[in-house]
């Protein structure tokens, strides 16, 4: 049924739930998993000295993020790729998606962390409002 899955990750706890759940659909489905994570460079410091260090400790997190997935992926025998790109977060998943040809995208929710995200939604209701294939939210 599913022939390329993009794995959404984030870093918080919530990611070993993906994961498996993406582990899941990789043994049972015997999918490509695409693993993407989304990061943000702290715009208010681009002006200081020392920004450029900074953006290059964000995209090494990020990478490594992205590699350790990889690596529990591949461990357990499944065919995996990634990639760590800076933007939006929904709109970043949304456009690998589409990218990769993917048939269903795994994210995660958690519960709002302010007003501002309550009332203009979260990363996870952003992608289901604008997915053009499935959508399976891990809580």
């Amino acid at each position: 049924m599913f022939n390329k899955v993009v794995c959404a990750i984030d870093g918080t706890a919530l990611t070993e739930r993906i994961l498996l759940y993406a582990m899941h659909f990789g043994k049972k489905e015997g999918v490509v998993i695409h693993v993407v994570h989304a990061y943000q460079l702290p715009e208010n410091y681009t002006t200081l000295d020392g920004f450029e260090s900074l953006a290059e400790a964000y995209r090494s997190v990020a990478q490594a993020l992205v590699e350790d997935a990889r690596s529990f992926l591949e461990d357990v025998g499944l065919q995996v790729t990634g990639e760590a790109i800076e933007g939006p977060a929904a709109q970043v998943v949304l456009e690998e998606a589409d990218r990769v040809g993917a048939d269903l995208i795994l994210v995660g929710h958690r519960n709002p962390k302010d007003v501002t995200e309550m009332l203009l939604g979260s990363v996870s209701q952003q992608i289901l409002n604008q997915s053009r294939v499935p959508v399976l939210v891990i809580p």
